[in-house]
């Protein structure tokens, strides 16, 4: 096969050269072309191709002496790619980035008539401040040219590109990254961040900061970009020494203005920093860059610097080497500490490093793969050509969704409070799928709360003090946080929409009623005052036994793995049975060992299999057979795997609401047996391929394996039921359901849509702040600073911290003048009156408050007279008190 690799840089090349070297590459023929006129990128190609590619040759679609205009060679760049292909008789074409200007004219050209496979060659996965077509990255549009395929670093991506827009189709790979993703060092760093040695405390820091060509991508103006970039440097000189490396794509106009920055050491431009050139600094600075990865592997703290008018913005990450900030205030903030204290402050809450970097060591393998088995993509029938897509009248999916939507009222900003975020277990898979395929085609503002990270009521509700809905991920926060019952009460008690999506089993309840009855008893009384989401109609039942009102079922949903390969459709000869889950009582393992035992006594060739970790949760007297293969924890593409290698799936579980490995059993059209009080039941029954047992015995059991074994699985019925529980239609539901009123409330008033509909245009909620955890004296530092550099949003913001611990009277005095200088004369009176009763020096006090309530004009008239007097008066009693102590 004859594969054509379009390459637009330095980094081009070195991602061909891992994809060269995969295992089978040697079978293929390799033809490496870029398209460049004024000879700078061909030339830069051309060194890296010498070094990283054994001297291949890369071919050039333009000559250097050829005068054309930009214009003239964006327009030639689609026809000469298609030439280079049908002369040099090409099978197949890869892509790094579909939307530069030379890779969407290769991209318009080709992928029609060749399978042109994309390869994501850098973190796409950026946020928006305002979210309209005008001011949307390129990023958003990666994958859009309809590719025949799409390679992807991890789930975030994939499911942008699945749900960007509703009629989107492409064919979405999760491969990893190109040198990331199989990457151990990376690896460690990414699950195991092994900070450095605390440094001496007010040492020098030694600072890198990673510049992007924000103007020359008209990501901001050139001035303002330059003016945030001055304000961070002289900032940051304050606390060590600043050097600057400018993005290899900068501008001479740039750097030259860079060469005026006092005191700031310039780095070469084309200088590649990796993580051996990192790791002699203390600490990185960027806007929003792929950068992130290297700082992670060299353990360098890094700042993502996100100023207001900067529209794009690096997604928060729960990381401790990770940190996002919105002012030059915060970044000072954040970088004070580690230079007062020699320790850094990560993100303490965000979305999980694996929703955008999946680890494997197989990637070039696997882009190969794709490459090979990539198809020229059919095209979309035209709109009214009579080629309508058959709508599904009344399906599962669909009447699961009208139970809800006729009351819908989506939702503008939404936070999910959990402990943890991670594709690991099945309570914060459906939570992270939703909110991924939210983020992916809607202007909602998404907050990750983890409790864990916490341990005041105050900072969470500070956090969320401007979100329209808060979501509890299952009960887990109010049993193991110590805040949790705390939290959501005073949330109910402001009249704020808080919904519980619950996991939980009547089995969990019990138990947890037992190890945290404290926590438990206040649960309880919680529940009647909340909105609960259930995964199963028997579990809305059990909840409205508890008192819940109107418990709304919303099923769940699982992420789409890309190879979904199907089980086979007639049994073999041994005929395989899997269950998925961690070994515990709970799951069964009594009765799937003494099934696997019952199989074996009556001479029958079943070979059954568990995958799942062990727990301790497991009675001495159940038995672990040795008939079973016990396989332990898999990674989700391996259990994928072994399901396709099985014929049925046993859920041998006593207690499970919707397990989501039975949804994964259906989705691979595997047989399926259940005990009919889990919550598959209620999709399942009736449907051909699947089994239930009314009793729980493993007599019972055996007999409705023995049964689904001679069944066929109904592909009509199986597909309906994934349908209920995929993205789109999960996503539809809980979106409908989070729009829905509160129990014995009136619905929430919606803010009127203004009438140049800008709605969903305008500023975006503030970015969740998590407070940086100080010593109050480092927070009055941090104070005093901001007030005197005039940063009166910064000074706010951190005195609000400082009186919600204590208060002392000169915060007290200068934040009301910060809000007199800013017309609030009710907050600046509030603050004055807590000043006048805090006490302290008398006289200082009253002549402050002087001082301060002249600012207030004709409000302040009184409070400034009152102030006079009580001045005077603490002035009298202070000397008569030096008189009476000299006689």
């Amino acid at each position: 096969m004859r594969i054509a690799v379009f390459i637009e840089n330095r980094n081009g090349v070195g991602l061909t050269a891992r994809i060269m070297n995969a295992p089978g590459a040697r079978e293929h023929t390799f033809l490496l072309v870029t398209a460049d006129l004024d000879g700078d990128v061909g030339r830069w190609i051309e060194e890296e191709a010498s070094t990283r590619l054994d001297g291949a040759r890369v071919r050039n679609l333009f000559r250097e002496e050829e005068t054309l205009a930009h214009a003239q060679f964006l327009e030639e760049t689609g026809p000469r790619i298609s030439e280079f292909v049908r002369t040099e008789s090409v099978d197949r074409l890869i892509l790094f980035n579909d939307q530069s200007q030379r890779g969407s004219r290769v991209a318009r050209a080709l992928t029609d008539t060749l399978p042109v496979v994309l390869v994501q060659d850098g973190h796409l996965d950026f946020h928006y401040k305002r979210l309209r077509p005008g001011l949307r990255d390129q990023n958003w549009y990666y994958g859009s040219s309809d590719p025949a395929a799409v390679c992807v670093w991890g789930p975030a991506t994939a499911h942008h590109l699945l749900y960007r827009t509703a009629d989107a189709d492409p064919a979405v790979h999760i491969t990893g990254a190109l040198g990331h993703s199989d990457d151990p060092d990376l690896l460690r760093a990414a699950h195991n961040p092994a900070p450095r040695p605390a440094r001496s405390s007010r040492e020098p820091l030694r600072i890198i900061v990673l510049d992007q060509p924000l103007g020359d991508q008209r990501k901001l103006a050139a001035r303002q970009h330059r003016e945030y970039l001055r304000a961070a440097c002289e900032a940051l000189a304050e606390f060590g020494e600043v050097a600057v490396k400018p993005h290899p794509s900068t501008l001479s106009g740039h750097l030259n203005w860079l060469g005026t920055l006092p005191g700031i050491t310039v780095l070469d431009e084309s200088t590649l920093v990796d993580a051996a050139g990192l790791e002699s600094y203390d600490l990185a600075v960027t806007f929003f860059s792929t950068t992130y990865l290297q700082t992670l592997r060299a353990g360098v703290p890094l700042v993502l610097f996100s100023p207001p008018p900067l529209n794009i913005v690096f997604p928060a990450v729960n990381h401790a080497l990770l940190r996002n900030v919105g002012s030059v205030g915060e970044l000072t903030d954040v970088v004070g500490q580690l230079h007062r204290t020699g320790k850094f402050t990560g993100n303490n809450t965000g979305e999980p490093l694996t929703h955008f970097l999946t680890f494997r060591d197989d990637v070039a393998e696997r882009i190969l793969t794709v490459v090979q088995e990539a198809k020229v993509r059919a095209p979309h029938a035209a709109p009214g050509s009579g080629a309508a897509a058959p709508a599904p009248v009344g399906t599962r999916a669909e009447r699961a969704l009208r139970a809800v939507r006729d009351r819908q009222t989506p939702p503008r900003s939404l936070a999910v409070l959990g402990l943890g975020f991670g594709y690991v277990t099945g309570v914060a898979i459906p939570i992270l799928t939703y909110t991924q395929a939210l983020l992916a085609h809607s202007p909602v503002d998404i907050r990750y709360i983890d409790l864990s990270a916490y341990c005041r009521t105050e900072d969470v509700l500070a956090a969320l003090r401007d979100v329209d809905v808060v979501l509890v991920n299952s009960l887990a926060p109010l049993w193991r946080s110590a805040i949790g019952n705390e939290l959501v009460g005073e949330l109910v008690s402001e009249d704020r929409k808080v919904f519980l999506y619950a996991h939980e089993t009547e089995h969990v309840m019990a138990y947890e009623a037992e190890h945290s009855t404290l926590r438990h008893k206040e649960m309880l009384k919680l529940l009647p005052q909340l909105s609960v989401l259930c995964v199963s109609t028997a579990q809305a039942d059990m909840f409205r036994g508890l008192g819940v009102a109107d418990p709304v079922v919303v099923y769940n949903t699982v992420p789409q793995d890309t190879h979904r390969v199907r089980a086979r459709v007639t049994p073999g000869a041994q005929p395989r049975i899997v269950m998925v889950g961690s070994m515990q009582d709970r799951k069964g393992l009594d009765v799937f060992s003494r099934v696997a035992e019952l199989a074996y006594a009556e001479g029958l060739p079943w070979r059954f299999a568990w995958i799942g970790h062990r727990t301790p949760r497991i009675a001495s007297s159940t038995l672990i057979s040795d008939r079973v293969t016990w396989m332990g924890a898999l990674s989700r593409a391996r259990v994928r795997e072994e399901l396709a290698a099985s014929d049925v799936f046993f859920l041998s579980s006593v207690d499970d609401p919707m397990p989501l490995s039975v949804v994964e059993a259906v989705q691979q059209r595997l047989r399926v047996v259940t005990y009919r009080r889990v919550g598959s039941h209620e999709v399942l029954d009736g449907v051909p391929g699947y089994r239930s047992f009314a009793d729980y015995t493993p007599q019972a059991a055996f007999e409705a394996l023995r049964a689904v074994l001679g069944e066929e699985v109904s592909e009509d019925d199986y597909r309906e039921v994934e349908e209920l529980f995929d993205i789109p239609a999960f996503t539809a539901r809980m979106t409908a359901a989070l729009g829905l009123p509160g129990p014995d409330r009136v619905p929430h008033r919606q803010e009127a849509a203004p009438e140049d509909g800008d709605s969903a245009d305008g500023e975006g909620p503030e970015e969740l702040r998590a407070v940086i955890p100080q010593q109050i004296r480092h927070l009055n530092e941090d104070f005093k600073r901001h007030v005197n550099t005039g940063n009166v949003e910064d000074a706010l913001r951190v005195g609000t911290e400082i009186l919600r611990r204590r208060q002392p009277v000169d915060v007290l005095i200068g934040m009301a003048e910060l809000r007199a200088a800013r017309g609030q004369a009710k907050e600046a009176c509030q603050l004055l009156a807590a000043a006048a009763i805090v006490g302290g020096d008398r006289g200082r006090v009253w002549s402050e408050i002087s001082r301060v309530a002249a600012l207030l004009g004709a409000r302040g008239r009184a409070i400034r007279q009152l102030a006079r007097k009580e001045s005077v008066r603490a002035q009298v009693t202070h000397h008569s008190a030096r008189l009476r102590k000299g006689d």
